[in-house]
């Protein structure tokens, strides 16, 4: 095994453990808006070591690319999907996106 194969199979194993440990951070969380903090290391640290591996070991090939541009892609998409799935949730919970009247934040304490 080569210093570039222990890097490589060093960065999987992170990329691995980091999805596995945001995974578990879903599972355990009571809600879903705790719950939807836990996906952004997965789709970041996570995808970044991965696509790192896959360089490392690959050299700049086709496949090298491509795990780049997934890691992108993960990297841009995770945070609309989150606000998306926040949204979605706080309409089921309350019925409605309007925010109630203790949310509120810089509103006069008169004002209707």
């Amino acid at each position: 095994m080569t210093a570039v194969d222990l890097v490589a199979w060093i960065l999987l194993a992170l990329g691995v453990a980091v999805t596995l440990l945001s995974c578990l951070g879903v599972l355990v969380m009571r809600n879903v808006f705790d719950a939807l903090h836990y996906t952004a290391p997965a789709s970041t640290i996570g995808a970044l070591a991965i696509a790192l591996s896959i360089v490392v070991e690959e050299g700049w090939a086709a496949a090298s690319v491509k795990a780049l541009i997934v890691f992108v892609l993960l990297v841009t998409t995770n945070p609309v999907l989150t606000h998306a799935t926040a949204r979605a949730a706080r309409i089921r919970q309350f019925g409605h996106w309007v925010a109630l009247r203790a949310e509120r934040v810089g509103e006069d304490e008169a004002a209707p």
